[in-house]
């Protein structure tokens, strides 16, 4: 989900004000605020950044299993001398138990 910004006048005699809003795409923002305040202009919506790389969760997680997947094939290339013969175990014994029914 993204953070989106834009400027709104919701009274003919007030002054405009800036409102935030979380939305998956600029369409589903323009709608929220619609909704949200009935303005009489939206004026310059647009994304902003959080300042972060982990701006949100869902950014957290991703980079976190991509850091995983990383560490776990530097562990296979690293030992491989120790991965390989329980790889092999392992697919020998899954190769009996799947014929031996």
């Amino acid at each position: 989900m993204a953070t989106y910004k834009a400027k709104i006048k919701t009274v003919p005699t007030g002054s405009a004000f800036e409102v935030t809003t979380e939305s998956g795409c600029i369409s589903t923002a323009r709608e929220q605020i619609e909704k949200l305040y009935d303005p009489i202009y939206i004026h310059d919506l647009r994304e902003v950044n959080g300042g972060s790389l982990f701006s949100s969760g869902d950014d957290l997680g991703g980079w976190l299993m991509f850091g995983l997947i990383l560490f776990g094939i530097w562990l296979i290339v690293e030992y491989w001398w120790i991965v390989a013969p329980i790889a092999t175990i392992i697919l020998i014994s899954w190769i009996f138990k799947m014929f031996s029914k």
